[in-house]
């Protein structure tokens, strides 16, 4: 089982991830969207998420691979525009462990694998204690609350 959801603009997105007939991971349609405050809300989608196997699709051909339920969704044009005010969340399902992955950032925004922090958890864990889990950890990033604009300067007249 793997799973991704991203963090972005204040926004939670719950993309279906389908496996492809030659084993890889696909972001696909439907992709839910939820304002991060809304957090019963997402977290109950998350869980049914994270308890549901990946359906398995055909192999995309390459000249499918141009673009991106993501983007298509937030009515982006350009990956660099979403992933510099985005962190991007998988689950990995391995054996005896369940793998979280979180994306971190370099100093242009993009996201950089030597940034990229690790969870692991015993596949025994309860899948609602690592949603609980994944939610706070999503809350906690920046992605998740409105960017913050410096206040007004103020000038003493001479």
């Amino acid at each position: 089982m793997l799973y991704r959801f991203y963090v972005y603009n204040e926004q939670v997105l719950l993309p279906t991830v389908a496996e492809t007939e030659e084993g890889f991971y696909v972001d696909t349609k439907p992709v839910e969207m939820f304002p991060a405050v809304e957090v019963d809300e997402w977290k109950t989608h998350l869980y049914k998420r994270l308890t549901s196997r990946n359906e398995i699709i055909p192999t995309p051909q390459a000249s499918d691979s141009g673009h991106s339920v993501l983007l298509d969704a937030l009515h982006i044009e350009k990956w660099s525009v979403f992933e510099k005010r985005a962190i991007m969340y998988t689950v990995h399902a391995v054996g005896r462990y369940l793998r979280v992955f979180r994306t971190g950032k370099g100093p242009d925004g993009m996201w950089e694998a030597a940034n990229t922090s690790e969870r692991i958890f015993d596949s025994r864990a309860p899948w609602s204690f690592i949603t609980d889990a994944l939610a706070e950890d999503a809350l906690s990033q920046p992605e998740a609350h409105p960017v913050k604009v410096g206040g007004l300067m103020v000038i003493r007249k001479s």
